[in-house]
């Protein structure tokens, strides 16, 4: 793929180079308004001599550019970061046309990490997993229904709840334990979770449910990680869809000090925008285990591979030309405003690269 920087005056006159010097085809990657002029990156597969010495056959078609707009369109709805969204472009367009679905596949699979989990204890040694996060993201019913997924392969498997102080918390959790029919043990300090896994038995698995956790507040991170180290046991990361994706990232930091290397997805049925999960993937490099929808034990975890990833991405996606019509709908409102009572821009929070594609798709 061939990549190029132009420094022009107008965003106009960038248009027109990319045009003449790359094609149709090309799309808009970056642009920065800078002290001399305006910085756009482009980017296209292919890069021609002359448009017009061009065979039919192989002129840019109105597939390839609906499958990049689709694309744009889907990375803009989901409010990803520019630089995750730029590297997606990136890799897509390196790949044959037509194939939006099993491209963004692949390129998730090249760019991310899924691990998915392996419920195979040994059974030779006590097994451990234990669940931390942020307060309310649920991971008490992600351990559930880890739990229930232990339950339904007839393995051995207990619940461990360090999670004392929250109301409701341990009746919560004993609901959980009874429909199930598995044992619960309560722990209120870090010495009495190190004791018991001393004596546990070889060949069960130990679900150890954490309080939920500020990582802002370093009084809740020091308890919890006298438990992580208690524990001997890297916590599984547990964070919620919807949350936005700089929190995200800054939260899943915060947990990668204590050693959490891959985390679950919750309540992806009460969200309709998932750049957080790529910003965690991308920016953070954890590995994603799986997804979870819904409260309650019986829906069961979605494996985490790329095609539920893509499946996930396109659910609530609108109309294919939305964002175009409603931008261009909005900048006509813009105009009709009395120059006295200036407006925030319908675009300003479209990002850059997708101003730029729409732009000169419309050239």
């Amino acid at each position: 793929m061939k990549l190029k920087t132009y420094i022009c005056q107008s965003m106009e006159e960038a248009l027109r180079k990319i045009r003449t010097e790359l094609g149709d085809d090309a799309i808009i990657i970056s642009s920065l308004n800078e002290v001399d002029g305006i910085r756009v990156t482009a980017a296209c597969e292919h890069v021609p001599q002359s448009l017009e010495a061009l065979p039919q056959s192989q002129k840019p078609t109105y597939t390839a550019l609906e499958t990049k707009n689709t694309l744009c369109h889907m990375l803009s709805y989901h409010g990803i970061p520019n630089p995750i969204a730029e590297d997606i472009i990136a890799e897509t367009c390196k790949l044959p046309q037509n194939i939006l679905e099993s491209g963004l596949s692949a390129v998730f699979k090249e760019l991310y990490a899924f691990s998915p989990l392996k419920l195979s204890p040994n059974p030779n040694q006590p097994n451990q997993l234990m669940l931390a996060g942020p307060v309310g993201v649920g991971k008490t019913v992600t351990l559930a229904k880890i739990a229930t997924e232990y339950r339904l392969l007839d393995q051995k498997v207990e619940i461990i709840s360090a999670d004392y102080l929250k109301a409701g918390a341990i009746e919560q959790i004993q609901a959980y334990t009874t429909a199930l029919g598995i044992p619960v043990h309560l722990m209120q300090t870090p010495t009495q979770l190190e004791k018991f896994l001393a004596q546990a038995d070889n060949g069960t698995t130990y679900l150890i449910d954490t309080p939920g956790t500020n990582s802002l507040n370093p009084s809740e991170v020091t308890h919890l990680t006298d438990f992580v180290l208690a524990a001997k046991q890297a916590p599984y990361l547990v964070l919620s869809a919807g949350t936005d994706p700089y929190e995200m990232q800054e939260t899943a930091n915060a947990f990668k000090d204590l050693g959490s290397t891959r985390f679950f997805m919750t309540r992806f049925d009460a969200a309709k925008r998932f750049g957080g999960l790529l910003s965690v993937l991308f920016k953070e490099r954890l590995e994603l285990c799986a997804m979870s929808c819904g409260p309650e034990i019986g829906s069961r975890l979605k494996e985490a591979q790329s095609d539920n990833l893509v499946a996930m991405l396109k659910a609530y996606l609108p109309d294919i030309n939305s964002l175009e019509e409603n931008t261009s709908r909005q900048a006509e409102i813009q105009t009709q405003q009395p120059t006295s009572s200036p407006q925030k821009s319908a675009e300003t929070d479209v990002p850059a690269w997708v101003k730029g594609f729409m732009e000169a798709k419309k050239a």
